[in-house]
């Protein structure tokens, strides 16, 4: 009788002992929102056992300490931010020894500057704005992974508009380099497949869509837009476009007055002829193929109309028409 009795005891001990240890191994320790735990850099596994402990994402350290040497992962878990879901104990190790950080989807819109790509950066906690800016204003340390840069004194223009995942204080290095890359992928082609006859240099091109990417509102508008601007070259006129003067003033929110399209910068394109010395903004990929591929047409002005899309004219007779007949009502 007792024999049975402690059988049934030590049954019973056994299926506790069973569900204790499944609760930590495969239990999800929490439910609800899903936390964010930072992994610092050179930290050891028992010291992220008592930071995912004090997060409340598992329930003992010791017991996540010693499931990290048995399985061999005390020296394979990763650094990062990391977001858990309900997780088991085996599927927070997992996630550590894959890297499995959280990923931060961001779209960059096309035609920012580099300073409010910074800010959207910054913004979001992916990298510190004036790090980012001093790797976007060196492009030399990039020269050599992507040769085509050889020459470029800033990497404005370069940072291609797309929708990128990023990791929260990821290295500027990386980001940059996701930049790039996007950049090498869908322009560069692009550009090797022009007609290289009178044409532009990569360098001259990325500044002319940057400008046209200003100018247009509407994509049907860019390639006639950028065959004005050629047009003005051609015959050596100023290309006289307000954008040029917003950005020698860093702000294109500001509005321009008389007094402004005067200031003294390289890049305002009312006070020197040609392109201005480099790119000046982030153009997109419609605004770069009307800057190779633009309209044969014989227009050297336009005006806005205030809805977007503009008025075009060949001679200054008839821009000034347009321009009391839109600025003036």
């Amino acid at each position: 009788m007792w024999v049975d009795f402690f059988k049934k005891i030590g049954k019973l001990a056994a299926f506790f002992m069973i569900i204790l240890i499944a609760s930590y191994f495969f239990i999800p320790s929490f439910s609800g929102k899903k936390p964010l735990v930072k992994i610092p850099r050179g930290v050891n596994s028992k010291r992220i056992s008592f930071i995912l402990w004090e997060n409340k994402i598992i329930t003992n350290p010791y017991f996540f300490s010693l499931l990290a040497k048995v399985l061999n992962y005390d020296s394979r878990l990763k650094a990062g931010v990391y977001e858990f879901d309900s997780p088991t104990l085996l599927s927070v190790l997992s996630k550590l020894k894959k890297g499995e950080v959280k990923l931060y989807k961001i779209t960059i819109p096309e035609g920012l500057p580099k300073w409010e790509i910074a800010e959207v950066l910054a913004e979001k906690g992916i990298v510190n704005s004036e790090k980012f800016l001093e790797m976007v204003d060196n492009p030399s340390l990039f020269y050599k992974e992507f040769p085509w840069l050889v020459g470029e004194k800033s990497l404005e223009g370069y940072l291609f508009p797309d929708t990128y995942y990023f990791t929260l204080e990821e290295d500027s290095l990386r980001v940059v380099r996701k930049f790039l890359t996007k950049f090498e992928r869908v322009v560069l082609p692009l550009y090797q497949r022009r007609d290289k006859t009178g044409r532009l240099s990569l360098h001259e091109i990325i500044t002319l869509a940057s400008i046209v990417e200003k100018e247009a509102r509407v994509d049907f508008e860019k390639p006639i837009i950028a065959g004005v601007f050629y047009n003005r070259l051609k015959r050596g006129m100023k290309l006289r476009a307000d954008p040029t003067v917003k950005y020698a003033l860093g702000s294109f929110s500001k509005r321009l007055n008389k007094k402004m399209l005067n200031y003294p910068s390289v890049y305002n394109t009312y006070l020197y002829s040609g392109l201005p010395p480099g790119p000046i903004c982030s153009p997109g990929v419609n605004s770069i193929k009307a800057a190779i591929y633009p309209a044969q047409i014989d227009y050297l002005y336009f005006v806005a109309r205030g809805d977007g899309t503009h008025e075009f004219s060949s001679s200054y007779r008839d821009h000034l028409k347009a321009i009391k007949r839109y600025q003036k009502g």
